[in-house]
């Protein structure tokens, strides 16, 4: 069996010092670029490793991180994981992550989660159910980001979900729509006449209000007509739109809020078979402005809750209850920008 690779043997190759080494590794300490470039050359072709069980020894950490997400099926997931990868390599941390999806949720992967080296954990929550005291009590430290309120629990990283939308749609209206189709929007907890208080607030519920809002300011009433659930993917975009044309006691949209880029991609590709032209014959506007945004065929007109900034308040918050933090349970709020391009007017 070959020999593993030390940080000894990249010193010895590289004629510096292991604490040179060590620099380059955690990508801190002062040195000249072409000597960190030098390392980093013997570093890949002598197939160097870093020991996670020597170094947890010695430390008492792995400067490991866990990222527990959703399954891959929309753009904003590899989009948030990605964001998390560079906010924490920035800290000198290395990401591993775990997917749930189906109806177990997030207590899917709890047992995993405590099999694996990370010094604490990055729980996506994306469905009120995964909030219960039994996943947010874990004995490592975590970070939630996501719609659903801790309750103080642990830190938590959220979005402006309500403010975001009823500026887009309000842009909208000023401009002179007045039928905004809402796809992905549900009247629960959004509509007067049949909001539920039992059910529990989802980010759907969130940005319908929005929505709402952004008519009541303008002494405009909703047309519930317009307002259609969906899977929020691709295909549910699709269908959703699909289904709002063929419905002939429903006036053709003038305009279209989608509650995720996902979804606003699916849209555009159904009006375009359709031969519904995106913007003159309807306008589109999505939300998270994941980099696909920018290449749909017009560009997306999107939200952007700013995902970077997202990432890296969580990455922080992690990072210092990993290194001791007792401070009270933290919230942090983006700010966020309507990006404007080609599928709105």
């Amino acid at each position: 069996m070959a020999k593993r690779v030390t940080i000894t043997d990249v010193a010895r190759e590289t004629g510096v010092s292991i604490k040179t080494v060590s620099n380059v590794l955690n990508n801190t300490g002062s040195m000249r670029p072409e000597t960190r470039a030098r390392v980093q050359e013997a570093i890949e072709r002598l197939g160097y490793r870093v020991n996670v069980s020597a170094r947890a020894m010695k430390t008492g950490g792995t400067q490991l991180i866990g990222l527990a997400i959703s399954d891959f099926c929309q753009p904003f997931i590899p989009y948030l994981a990605n964001s998390v990868v560079t906010a924490a390599r920035a800290r000198g941390y290395a990401v591993i992550t775990d997917t749930y999806s189906g109806a177990g949720g997030l207590e899917q992967v709890i047992p995993e989660t405590k099999k694996l080296a990370a010094d604490g954990w990055i729980f996506f929550v994306g469905s009120p159910d995964d909030i219960s005291a039994s996943v947010l009590k874990q004995p490592y430290p975590l970070v939630v980001v996501g719609d659903y309120d801790t309750r103080g629990l642990t830190d938590w990283a959220t979005m402006p979900n309500v403010e975001a939308v009823r500026t887009a749609v309000g842009a909208l209206l000023d401009s002179g729509c007045r039928r905004i189709a809402l796809i992905g929007g549900t009247a629960e907890n959004a509509c007067p006449d049949v909001a539920d208080e039992s059910l529990p607030e989802t980010t759907s519920t969130q940005r319908t209000r929005g929505y709402c809002q952004a008519h009541e300011e303008r002494g405009l009433q909703v047309d519930w007509r317009l307002v259609r659930n969906a899977t929020w993917v691709q295909s549910g975009g699709r269908d959703a739109v699909a289904h709002l044309l063929d419905d002939a006691d429903v006036p053709m949209p003038d305009a279209i809020m989608c509650l995720n880029d996902a979804l606003a991609i699916g849209v555009i590709h159904e009006l375009q078979r359709r031969g519904v032209r995106v913007p003159q014959d309807v306008q589109v506007v999505g939300f998270d402005n994941v980099p696909d945004a920018e290449y749909c065929m017009p560009g997306l007109t999107s939200i952007d809750p700013h995902v970077d900034d997202f990432a890296r308040h969580a990455v922080d918050m992690l990072i210092a209850r990993i290194e001791g933090s007792a401070v009270p349970a933290r919230k942090y709020v983006t700010s966020f920008d309507l990006v404007r391009r080609a599928s709105t007017r």
